[in-house]
């Protein structure tokens, strides 16, 4: 049945983006100054200008461009936020790419250096209220200035300070790991010593050095960050006989290990990603083996009691293990990975069973506040699903992922 789907998947897979397109094409948004990468206008932006590489038509190019010319718009006309996820810096991020991939070609180069002087003031800001987190606070500006380093000379010293800040605030564990404190800071992190997740935690830690030592910056030290960060994730691995996944999602200071979640947010595969790039970035084999083999182990991991997957996103849904296992598979050919890619994909065309849905997909909330909803952005909604699909089904390379930290 499987087998039968994927070779049939010229019209299953085409139906179902064409499907999102059509949906994402009725999605009215009146409020731009909310506009994010991960959410919103700048998603569904996105999805239209890599569909229309897909497709080859010029609508969607059309329909992108426009897009990103009303949230510039809105950026000049209020108060924004400024944060990678929810903010100006995520946008930033998405006219930079754009350029890179060769979408547009405007020179907005005099607007973003007026951002990247903006940017700097609120990450020196969030870093002196200790708040490093990729999504919201300092790595997330980090992340915006890795993509403006070509623009302008002086964005490597913004680099620099936040990695000599990222320094003073890790302290030295057993063996010559390296830690840091949570770094979303929320009434949630009581009793936490680490949180050990790519979206809040120290993968995102390990991502952002290996793209800092991949651009030259500051070698030495982030190589002996990257080293001490990747030994004291190693250190935390969790007994496989007792538990689904390698790796919880936090440690505690009281010893309380539970297993984690399967998702792009949470648990293995962002671990075991990060690792892996760490690895690629710095020519060592020994962390290139050990992801992969932290992304096999998770392979096997398949029904809700050991996944708790319950909804399609990239965040935290199928859509998002399905892109990771078929990121993978393209870097290694690993065919492992190819069959997981193949599976979760079947299973994200599963969750589309909702009448009231977006393309059938809902983004999960608990029943306490609200239940599911519809979503059509990046993060957790249907542009996101769809730009994963298309990359499964195409040769274009899914450089997006970059503001995911895959790539």
């Amino acid at each position: 049945m499987i087998n039968n789907l994927i070779l049939n998947k010229e019209t299953i897979w085409i139906k179902k983006i064409d499907e999102i397109k059509t949906t994402l094409d009725i999605c009215v948004y009146d409020d731009f100054k909310a506009s994010s990468i991960m959410g919103g206008p700048s998603g569904i932006a996105l999805f239209n200008f890599y569909y229309s590489k897909f497709k080859n038509e010029q609508s969607s190019y059309d329909i992108g461009y426009e897009l990103i010319g009303k949230i510039f718009e809105s950026i000049n006309s209020g108060k924004n936020n400024y944060s990678f996820s929810g903010g100006v810096a995520g946008i930033g991020w998405l006219i930079e790419h754009l350029k890179e991939q060769e979408f547009i070609d405007s020179n907005c180069n005099e607007m973003l250096c007026e951002l990247d002087d903006l940017v700097y003031e609120k990450m020196t800001q969030d870093i002196q209220s200790r708040n490093f987190d990729y999504l919201h606070g300092a790595l997330g500006f980090g992340l915006y200035f890795l993509s403006r380093l070509k623009e302008r000379s002086n964005i490597e010293n913004y680099l620099i300070k936040l990695v000599d800040e990222l320094e003073k605030i890790s302290t030295l564990d057993i063996n010559d790991g390296i830690k840091w404190p949570p770094l979303l800071i929320n009434d949630d992190n009581k009793g936490v010593i680490s949180n050990l997740s790519l979206s809040h935690g120290m993968a995102s830690i390990v991502a952002f050095l290996s793209r800092v030592y991949r651009n030259n910056i500051l070698k030495e030290k982030s190589y002996r960050l990257l080293n001490g960060a990747i030994i004291y994730i190693l250190n935390n691995k969790l007994d496989l006989l007792n538990f689904h996944s390698c790796f919880p999602s936090m440690i505690f200071e009281v010893n309380k290990p539970s297993s984690s979640r399967l998702a792009w947010c949470y648990g293995d595969l962002g671990i075991g990603i990060s690792i892996y790039q760490a690895g690629i970035a710095t020519d060592n084999n020994q962390w290139v083996n050990k992801g992969i083999e932290i992304l096999l182990h998770s392979t096997k991991r398949i029904n809700y009691n050991t996944t708790y997957v319950v909804d399609a996103g990239l965040c935290h849904g199928t859509a998002g293990i399905a892109h990771i296992y078929n990121r993978m598979y393209r870097y290694t050919k690993n065919s492992t990975f190819k069959e997981a890619a193949d599976f979760w994909f079947l299973k994200t065309l599963e969750m589309a069973n909702f009448e009231d849905g977006l393309a059938g997909y809902k983004a999960w909330r608990n029943k306490e506040t609200g239940g599911d909803l519809n979503e059509a952005g990046l993060l957790e909604g249907i542009s996101g699903i769809g730009l994963a699909l298309i990359s499964y089904i195409s040769d274009i390379d899914p450089a997006w992922d970059e503001c995911l930290l895959l790539s």
